[in-house]
């Protein structure tokens, strides 16, 4: 992620939080969004864009539960040269069965989730 955290003012996180707990279910959830969020719409739409290019964001989609479909679910840690985690996990992410994942200050560096079809 190149975009420090310490730069996200209020509205950013405020944001990410609603983003993360789901878009409404509307005609026009972006309209409900910016008026959750005290920004217009193409302010908003421009800090969703500066935060995916940022690498904040790495995308907007559905996240399905996984079990109720008969998908099996596993988290998932490797160990990466510490040089390389982001190649690593840009490579993981390319699985159409990661859901996220993550750096950790740990041997095992680098954590994912992975859903796989029954």
């Amino acid at each position: 992620m190149s975009h420090d955290s310490a730069q996200l003012d209020a509205t950013d996180r405020l944001l990410l939080n609603r983003l993360q707990s789901g878009l409404p279910l509307a005609a026009n959830p972006f309209d409900d969004l910016a008026g959750e969020t005290g920004v217009s719409v193409p302010e908003l739409l421009s800090r969703i864009d500066r935060l995916k290019r940022d690498g904040v964001i790495r995308q907007i989609c559905a996240i399905f539960d996984t079990p109720s479909l008969g998908y099996r679910s596993s988290l998932v840690a490797g160990r990466v040269a510490p040089d390389r985690v982001s190649d690593a996990a840009a490579i993981v992410s390319r699985h159409p069965g990661v859901t996220h994942n993550y750096r950790r200050n740990h041997d095992y560096n680098l954590w994912f989730t992975l859903a796989v079809p029954p």
